[in-house]
């Protein structure tokens, strides 16, 4: 358990975020596919990204490859075992097995692996035992988890002819899979996208060193930190505006949320503003890690919201939706949920939660209801360690810049 509080209800300061765990995860992918070696500069210390490197330097010496609560690194390991000579287990935490892989384990069978589920049709854990994939043109509901598409990319180059994906309707998270196109090209990966069609040759990767950049879908919690906040400043290192990350978008939506971002050539600046609109309506299917943390700030700030595209937080570590909803009750906050959006009520009436807020186990709860302590006396969280899986120094950066933390 952890309690937090913030008696004069400021934020200043500055924060070195954790690089994007997001671009870290890739680059240890393309790294494993690369004949020579490269240096990673700002690899991120997010669980995930420790839990994938571990798995990359173990693959070759144990059969077993046990992902935890890790699922990029569940999604991408898949694909890339598919590619290596082999026979594994493929399994992870309670919460894994019930997140589906049926897209990609389907996309891959058709490429030749011989893929089986060992309990539950579509769910892990699974038996891979890999084969020579052969090109072929892959045929894909845009509307699936974009690192089924991002995993399958990846290994396209190593394929004999490569690999033509279609995209058979509209893409959610399209900035993650932008992201995984960007750093392949960095590493000498040509490809085309025209229309609905992804098309990669086979063809080599390119060593070369590379830094990570800091994470914007973390600076989320700042910037709602911030807007609920009597008065404050922060400066954020290593963000930039021509970021390979979608999250970036954040600047923008915070302009209309009392946030102005000053950038700098190494640095953001955050600063209030008076320039709060009265209703706001976000189509966050191309962003929905930030769902959370806007859901809150609207709440916080009195404002009358519909946030939308919001399908795939569903079968995140969490169903991200109800159990928002669920723990935004505890303050007195009420908003409605469909399958793909949340609704928020203008100027609810905050109060000090009475219960202790529970996390259920995902990282992104915690952490976008943290900034609500601007709004109460304290709040306490159920479990202090859930925030280790993308940003492991979160409460300790929170201390840094308000100086209240127990």
């Amino acid at each position: 358990m952890i309690e937090i509080s913030s008696f004069n209800k400021t934020i200043y300061g500055a924060i070195d975020l954790e690089s994007s765990k997001s671009i870290s995860n890739r680059l240890l992918i393309l790294k494993e596919f690369c004949k020579t070696k490269f240096e990673i500069q700002n690899l991120s210390n997010a669980k995930d990204t420790r839990i994938l490197n571990e798995l990359l330097y173990s693959f070759k010496s144990t059969k077993d490859i046990n992902c935890e609560d890790a699922g990029t690194a569940l999604r991408f390991v898949i694909a890339f075992l598919a590619t290596k000579e082999g026979i594994w287990k493929v399994s992870g935490s309670e919460r894994m097995h019930e997140r589906p892989v049926k897209p990609l384990i389907d996309c891959l069978t058709e490429l030749g692996s011989e893929i089986k589920y060992l309990e539950k049709e579509a769910v892990p854990p699974i038996e891979i035992k890999s084969k020579k994939l052969k090109s072929k043109k892959l045929s894909l509901p845009g509307d699936i988890s974009s690192q089924f598409i991002s995993a399958l990319l990846m290994i396209a180059p190593t394929i004999e002819n490569g690999l033509t994906l279609e995209i058979t309707s509209k893409v959610l998270s399209k900035p993650y899979i932008d992201m995984t196109l960007n750093l392949m090209s960095e590493f000498g990966i040509k490809y085309s996208w025209e229309n609905n069609l992804i098309k990669v040759e086979k063809q080599n990767y390119l060593a070369k060193n590379i830094k990570v950049e800091n994470d914007w879908s973390a600076a989320s919690f700042w910037y709602s930190f911030l807007a609920l906040s009597k008065s404050g400043e922060i400066k954020i290192p290593n963000l930039y505006a021509n970021s390979i990350q979608g999250d970036s978008v954040l600047s923008f939506i915070y302009s209309k949320l009392g946030i102005k971002t000053e950038f700098n050539a190494d640095s953001i600046i955050l600063s209030k503003t008076k320039n709060i609109a009265k209703e706001i309506e976000l189509d966050l299917s191309s962003h929905p890690d930030l769902a959370l943390p806007i859901t809150v700030t609207c709440c916080g700030l009195g404002i009358k919201a519909h946030l939308m595209g919001l399908e795939s937080l569903k079968v995140k570590e969490s169903n991200r939706l109800e159990c928002i909803k669920k723990e935004l009750r505890k303050f007195n906050i009420s908003c409605e949920i469909d399958s793909s959006s949340i609704m928020i009520k203008e100027n609810q009436n905050i109060v000090q939660p009475t219960s202790i807020i529970e996390c259920h186990h995902d990282h992104r709860i915690a952490m976008s209801i943290a900034p609500l302590v601007m709004k109460v006396d304290s709040i306490k969280f159920d479990d202090k360690e859930v925030v280790n899986k993308s940003y492991p120094k979160f409460w300790e950066d929170f201390n840094k810049v308000s100086q209240n933390y127990n």
